[in-house]
């Protein structure tokens, strides 16, 4: 199993910085049909990270056959959920703030929150189009 990972500050480059990092693991590991969403997804987590609780962020990057699991670390032990999509405001109809894990959900196999003991871990798994999941769905990542 192939794995990669990485300690960011909690600054607002930080997401870009995962995002570069998700999509230079995808070309090695040669899963470049993953590359868009798990940049995507990856950014959406540790953006979440840097907002929410502002502490360093733990990236780890797994490969899992033609997968690829993703799970960010913070020091904030509240677990993320799922809001309902705000209302469109007047002057401000593309405001999709609270939308980040709507997003995760979408481009991802599975996805999950656990704590730790130093806060939580947000995991989500990625694989290609018309892989198929075994047993129940759920995924739970190794993080170290």
């Amino acid at each position: 199993m192939e794995t990669l990972t990485v300690v960011l500050a909690p600054e607002p480059e930080a997401a870009s910085l995962a995002g570069a990092l998700v999509a230079d693991a995808c070309l090695a590991w040669r899963l470049p049909g993953l590359l868009h969403p798990a940049r995507r997804v990856l950014s959406e987590l540790v953006r979440n990270a840097v907002e929410h609780a502002g502490t360093e962020v733990r990236v780890t990057l797994t490969r899992r056959g033609d997968g690829l699991c993703l799970a960010v670390g913070d020091g904030d032990r509240r677990l993320p959920r799922l809001r309902r999509p705000a209302p469109p405001k007047r002057g401000r109809p593309l405001d999709e703030r609270g939308c980040g894990l709507r997003v995760v959900q979408a481009a991802a196999t599975g996805w999950g929150a656990a704590p730790t003991t130093d806060g939580k871990v947000v995991w989500a798994l990625l694989r290609p189009a018309g892989a198929q999941v075994l047993g129940d769905g759920q995924h739970v990542p190794v993080v170290g």
